[in-house]
């Protein structure tokens, strides 16, 4: 599962990437934080010193305790490639340093894997997209977050060095060669957006998960660990004729599985995921034991269900 620590963060609070040093990074969450304004040696991004060139590990200092009173941000260096915008995807290697006693949390560059995100305020903080909208590729940004105790953090403030290294803009939907669909249960049409609906399934539910591809793309294979956005919908085998959920709905946008193969979701997408090229479309046949059991997810979706996904990949970064 994520790490308790390092920011990839989502809607409306600061969630935990998959930086893997969970042991220190607990005893460090875990310590008496909170510290009075009145209490502070620093009060401001002006006293913190960051040491290091974009694309290694910085070297974060200040006098501590450092309690600031808002988020604050701060371009270190300013880089020359691409500016982020809304709703593109940004890989960028994060470190993450407690204001409370000045030591260092947890760094991507420790477990030298990348964080990957949206630029969608529904999917990650107000914070994080405020710090890196219209900030050009190849920049390092400071950020402070006076954060609550919530998601395992005491209640301190959070120093961040974010190193942006790459940022994408995601298909809309797969795009690629169509595969022949004979053999596939369901058979998928589209809508002129994209969104995808199903014929009834053939056959009897099986027993095992199944991995069906109707359109091919054209981009790298999406490997365990990465970021992988996406669009989907998801039918009750037994019931085609309402999706019981759907990414496309709603003005949704594209859904982070992050990292996937570990995601917070479930196992036949970690599984089904892996291995599907970016810009294909597949069809994901999901026994209960990969799904969600016996005890199914009320009120949409009962005990013991077979479900079908069609789900676009529209990029995979980290």
């Amino acid at each position: 599962m994520r790490s308790k620590v390092l920011a990839v963060i989502a809607a409306a609070t600061l969630a935990l990437s998959a930086c893997g040093q969970g042991d220190e990074a607990e005893d460090t969450a875990s310590a008496p934080a909170s510290v009075a304004p009145q209490d502070a040696k620093s009060s401001s991004l002006d006293d913190v010193t960051v040491e290091g060139e974009f694309g290694e590990k910085p070297k974060v200092s200040f006098e501590a305790p450092l309690v600031v009173d808002e988020t604050g941000k701060s371009v270190i260096s300013e880089g020359d490639g691409d500016t982020v915008a809304d709703g593109e995807q940004v890989t960028a290697q994060m470190t993450l340093v407690s204001g409370t006693s000045g030591e260092e949390i947890e760094s991507s560059y420790d477990s030298k894997s990348p964080a990957g995100f949206p630029m969608d305020k529904g999917q990650i903080s107000e914070e994080l997209y405020n710090a890196l909208i219209d900030t050009k590729v190849g920049s390092r940004v400071l950020m402070s977050l006076n954060g609550s105790a919530q998601q395992g953090q005491p209640a301190q403030t959070l120093v961040y060095v974010i190193d942006i290294e790459k940022t994408t803009k995601p298909l809309t939907h797969a795009e690629g060669e169509k595969v022949d669909q004979s053999d596939n249960p369901v058979t998928v049409t589209r809508a002129d957006n994209g969104e995808p609906s199903i014929s009834k399934p053939k056959g009897k539910a099986p027993k095992e998960l199944e991995t069906y591809t109707t359109i091919e793309g054209e981009g790298p294979k999406v490997k365990e660990g990465q970021s992988v956005a996406v669009h989907y919908s998801g039918w009750l085998w037994d019931d085609n004729s309402k999706s019981f959920d759907s990414s496309w709905q709603d003005g949704r946008g594209p859904f982070a599985v992050d990292p996937v193969g570990q995601a917070q979701v479930i196992d036949g997408w970690n599984e089904g995921l892996v291995g599907t090229k970016v810009g294909s479309q597949i069809v994901l046949v999901v026994p209960p034991d990969k799904g969600y059991g016996e005890q199914g997810s009320p009120p949409n979706i009962p005990g013991n269900a077979t479900l079908v996904f069609v789900i676009d990949v529209l990029s995979a970064q980290g």
